[in-house]
């Protein structure tokens, strides 16, 4: 398994959205050597939330971009923000 952990926010378009069928879409995009390791659901503003996951993935990716670009195919997506990473 890799060898870094990012957090990873990923904002819906919309205040509806069932974010355990988002988590899973997301963590579909991700090839056989990266997870979502967590993922906890955080309120934004005005009903809005977001899902903040902890992805492990390997060290050679080096930053968030390659997670955020996988994760951007998902579609109904606000926005997606590398919070943090480091190695495991």
């Amino acid at each position: 398994m890799g060898d870094f952990v990012a957090l990873i926010d990923v904002i819906p378009e919309d205040i509806e959205t069932n974010f355990e069928n988002l988590v899973e879409k997301l963590a579909k995009t991700l090839p056989e050597d990266a997870k979502i390791a967590h993922h906890e659901v955080m309120p934004v503003a005005f009903g809005l939330k977001k899902v903040r996951l902890r992805v492990r993935y390997p060290e050679e990716w080096g930053g968030t971009d390659k997670l955020e670009e996988l994760f951007s195919q998902v579609d109904g997506l606000q926005g997606i923000e590398g919070i943090a990473f480091s190695k495991a």
